[in-house]
């Protein structure tokens, strides 16, 4: 009986890692549900491709299932088409510890300024400040996320490079790549792969 409750409780701890959307408590605009499902999104604030997901299927997800408390989203910031990237990482993570609605903005804002020739150096501090300065978020909170997300002892520069490490672990090799529950989406650019997925209810 023991082995049997122990071999659950890892298992429990695989799935918790596989998804990682529950493990942020802060700024929850819509409750999840009980079978609320994840969505992992592996990408690169510099990756053109990467724009066209969020563009494209992000909104409709939200409009779906996010907003209904059936679905999260977690964008998994690889960082390795420049080290300008991870100061999107950085950033997002730092917000996300204080509203998961402005997290998807900020998500949103950060690819819709990204410029035809993506792989230049472009995500300066700057940048992303005036991003943030968007956000619907009190000039309290705001400060305290560009403070947070410069800071090299932060939890949200702590959680940027976790996502490096998971993408590396996971062995990640092209972007963008997603998973819902752990499951593959077969062609991440279209929406119906995703509600697929969504919608069985064994995924």
């Amino acid at each position: 009986m023991y082995q049997f409750i122990l071999k659950c409780t890892s298992m429990l701890a695989i799935i918790l890692l596989l998804c990682g959307c529950s493990t942020f408590k802060y700024g929850n605009t819509k409750k999840p549900q009980d079978h609320t499902k994840c969505v992992t999104i592996y990408g690169d604030y510099k990756c053109a491709y990467c724009k066209q997901i969020e563009a494209s299927i992000v909104p409709k997800l939200k409009k779906d299932y996010i907003n209904k408390g059936k679905a999260e989203v977690k964008f998994v910031n690889l960082g390795f088409l420049g080290k300008d990237s991870m100061n999107a990482g950085r950033a997002t993570h730092a917000v996300k510890l204080i509203s998961d609605d402005e997290y998807l903005k900020l998500n949103r804002l950060i690819f819709k300024a990204q410029p035809k020739n993506s792989h230049q150096t472009w995500i300066t501090k700057r940048t992303v400040d005036k991003q943030i300065d968007k956000l619907d978020l009190n000039k309290y909170e705001k400060n305290k996320i560009k403070k947070m997300y410069k800071d090299k002892d932060s939890k949200a520069w702590k959680m940027a490079n976790d996502d490096k490490k998971a993408a590396k672990k996971k062995d990640v090799k092209k972007v963008p790549l997603v998973y819902i529950n752990g499951e593959k989406v077969k062609n991440p650019y279209k929406y119906k792969e995703y509600k697929k997925l969504l919608d069985n209810k064994q995924t």
